[in-house]
């Protein structure tokens, strides 16, 4: 079996090496991580039968399970391992090493214990989307925190980013479910149920994910319309970034996968500072630059 440890178990055992800090531990920590993973890759029994995927989904199932549980994990992916045929089975799987690399990423920081007992007791598609958020965001040269649920309005945002000649950005994370239909007024309700959970006084950020099946020729023209029309009704949200996830086929495998695609709009109360970071960050996403965001060695 593969296992890779936590980084507050290998802390512990590696506590005689003296580290002056968190951050340098962490460092040497990921660092070990991802030369143990590679130097499996390696090995000529692995490399020459091409095993390299597997061996990462087992090192990335086993961590889950070190941090969630292993009942946890099964019921929540329960089709992940019954791969007879092509099926659902496949995109369990995927989100499963999704949110076991996620996991990883976020053990050193300090609202980890919070982001993890959300996982445990939320939908795992929602959970798994606001941490991509929290990885995406971590992309920019900014500090970010994760805002404990309070249930209050204006204070029930998710996160809370703090940029450069901006200041303190709220942001809101929405996941609209696969089965949801479009509409317009699905759009602006979505809009403003975001506002409520934002501050009043600052313009934040709201990230949206939709449905793939939203996907058709022109629904953008409409899609933005209804996002401008919302907008103009609150002043809490700046910028919206949507998020798709369009499938394609890949020729080299014959399967079809699928690629994240990134809309970013402007409302008009986004002040040019909140603008030009929502493009740079969009700038980041498009050239795959993420110096500043940790990578799990699955």
């Amino acid at each position: 079996m593969i296992e890779i440890p936590t980084f507050a178990a290998w802390a512990a055992a590696n506590q005689a090496e003296g580290f002056p800090d968190e951050a340098t531990a962490w460092a040497v920590y990921s660092d070990r991580m991802y030369r143990g993973m590679q130097a499996l890759f390696a090995h000529p029994e692995i490399a020459e039968n091409r095993q390299e995927a597997a061996v990462a989904e087992i090192a990335a199932v086993a961590f889950l399970e070190s941090i969630l549980g292993a009942v946890w994990v099964r019921e929540r992916f329960p089709l992940a391992d019954h791969r007879e045929e092509l099926g659902p089975w496949v995109q369990q799987a995927r989100q499963r090493q999704e949110l076991a690399r996620r996991v990883f990423e976020f053990q050193s920081e300090p609202w980890f214990d919070d982001f993890i007992a959300y996982t445990k007791t939320n939908e795992v598609a929602s959970a798994i989307f606001e941490a991509d958020v929290l990885q995406t965001l971590m992309c920019m040269p900014a500090d970010i925190a994760r805002v404990t649920e309070s249930g209050v309005k204006g204070q029930d945002f998710d996160i809370l980013l703090n940029l450069a000649h901006v200041g303190d950005v709220p942001v809101e994370v929405k996941y609209k479910r696969d089965d949801t239909a479009f509409s317009e007024a699905t759009v602006r309700n979505t809009v403003k149920g975001a506002a409520k959970q934002l501050p009043r006084g600052r313009a934040g950020w709201l990230f949206m994910h939709v449905p793939t099946a939203w996907v058709r020729p022109g629904r953008s023209d409409d899609y933005h319309e209804a996002l401008g029309e919302a907008l103009r009704q609150t002043s809490r949200v700046g910028v919206v970034f949507t998020v798709i996830d369009r499938p394609f086929h890949d020729q080299e495998t014959g399967k079809i996968r699928h690629r994240r695609f990134w809309d970013v709009f402007r409302g008009d109360n986004a002040s040019q500072e909140l603008w030009e970071a929502a493009l740079l960050l969009r700038d980041l996403l498009d050239k795959g630059w993420d110096f500043f965001a940790p990578r799990a060695p699955f």
